[in-house]
């Protein structure tokens, strides 16, 4: 009787063995790695588009109570009518916000604050009309109003501060799991192991370090993970997403209150970036001529429109161009900035001017209008003929090297500024560093 020979595998063959174990075990841990990322980008995405944004609309809301209170306080003791303005363009942007909020969150409390709120606006409106005002009863409401603002902002945190815990469970298993499995696979390939446990861990472990980081508003931490995989791709679009939530609370904070064009602070964030980028760009000053007798004429009212529409303007015919990296800004009064890329300067300046000219006019009664000049008194007390508002744009194209700050190019362009506005009617100019005027 034959006796049966016991099985033997070739070198090749626990090669081949010892390769395809070490591929399945790989496989099998990427697999169950790349799930779990899955569901952490699920998450984060959901805290992006959820959460954080729940969390901005909340802080708006609490500056537009305040801002409310301060207005009705105001406007009891001295009465005067732009308060009721102010007020009511603060009502309907929290109505806004609260609309927004109430689609994010379907909670009975932000039910209850749009009552709450509704009841405030009652008892306001009667305090604006001429009625009695009951001081005591507007400030019980408006202290409702701001508990139920903070009632939604603790909910808001408490609830995000689930969902980390919650990433920080599909970490933690996807980190115990992958290393699991990939230390199979580094008993039969030591080399393909520790890549792909450095890799995997070293990765999910500064998103989930990020994740906390954006969480508790450090918006510029960078990750620092390569980009090529779905990793690097959810950490840029943490690093962008928490950017640009830093931009829009800065520039929330920062814009005008008249033009809500972005202000100061913003315009030197934006000029330092494009020269940290070593980029070549056109900054535009933007002045209003003959603007302070069109307001010794009108009044301060008139004038304020006047500013409102220029900024609306001259944003529209900058946004009309297709450079989704121009931006406006307002300087204050009648000055406003164009950041633009330089190849647009130009048209830019002739866009502006244009739109300009066409509504200057029809801010103008129609004896001004046809005149073409208005009667005045200059600086100086000396009476004179104004002409109508006109616009001076002084563009300065910024390369790289020509300038170290941003208020270097604010000096520079104001200098050119100077040289414009001597020309009568609206006028333009671009140069760069070192050319003559």
């Amino acid at each position: 009787m034959a006796l049966t020979r016991p099985f033997k595998m070739s070198l090749v063959q626990k090669l081949i063995l010892s390769f395809a174990l070490s591929g399945v075990c790989l496989i099998v841990a990427l697999v169950f790695s790349i799930s779990g990322l899955g569901a952490m980008h699920k998450m984060e995405k959901e805290i992006a588009g959820k959460d954080l944004k729940a969390a901005t609309i909340i802080i708006r809301l609490r500056e537009l109570v305040v801002a409310q209170e301060r207005l009705t306080g105001r406007f009891s003791i001295l009465k005067q009518p732009e308060y009721k303005l102010i007020h009511d363009r603060n009502s309907e942007e929290f109505r806004r916000e609260l609309i927004k909020l109430g689609e994010i969150n379907k909670s009975s409390s932000v039910d209850a604050l749009e009552a709450a709120y509704s009841s405030y606006v009652v008892l306001a409106g009667r305090l604006f009309s001429g009625v009695t005002p009951d001081e005591h009863g507007i400030k019980k409401i408006i202290d409702n109003v701001t508990r139920l603002v903070d009632k939604i902002s603790e909910d808001q945190r408490l609830d995000l501060s689930q969902k980390l815990a919650r990433s920080d469970i599909y970490a933690e298993k996807t980190v115990t799991w992958s290393l699991g499995i990939a230390f199979t696979g580094v008993v039969l390939s030591f080399i393909i192991a520790a890549w792909m446990v450095y890799s995997f861990a070293s990765s999910i472990g500064k998103l989930q370090h990020a994740t906390h980081r954006i969480a508790t508003g450090d918006f510029e931490h960078d990750p620092g993970i390569e980009p090529g995989d779905e990793i690097g791709a959810l950490s840029e679009d943490f690093r962008q997403m928490a950017l640009r939530l830093k931009d829009l609370e800065q520039i929330s904070l920062d814009a005008s209150p008249l033009t809500r064009l972005p202000g100061n602070i913003a315009i030197e964030r934006v000029i330092n970036r494009r020269l940290r980028d070593k980029a070549t760009f056109a900054m535009c000053y933007l002045d209003l001529d003959n603007f302070k007798s069109y307001n010794d004429r009108y009044g301060y009212i008139k004038a304020s429109e006047v500013l409102k529409d220029v900024g609306e303007t001259i944003y529209n015919a900058v946004k009309g161009l297709g450079d989704p990296d121009a931006f406006v800004g307002h300087i204050g009064g009648d000055d406003f900035v164009i950041i633009i890329s330089a190849d647009k300067a130009e048209a830019a300046c002739k866009s502006v001017i244009k739109s300009i000219d066409a509504l200057v006019p029809k801010h103008y009664s129609d004896e001004d209008r046809s005149a073409g000049a208005i009667e005045g008194v200059d600086r100086y007390g000396v009476p004179r003929t104004f002409p109508l508002i006109s616009i001076s744009i002084a563009a300065l194209i910024c390369r790289p090297g020509d300038y170290a700050q941003a208020a270097e190019i604010a000096t520079a362009a104001a200098s050119v500024k100077d040289h414009v506005k001597v020309s009568a009617g609206s006028n333009y100019v671009i140069v760069g560093k070192g050319d003559s005027l």
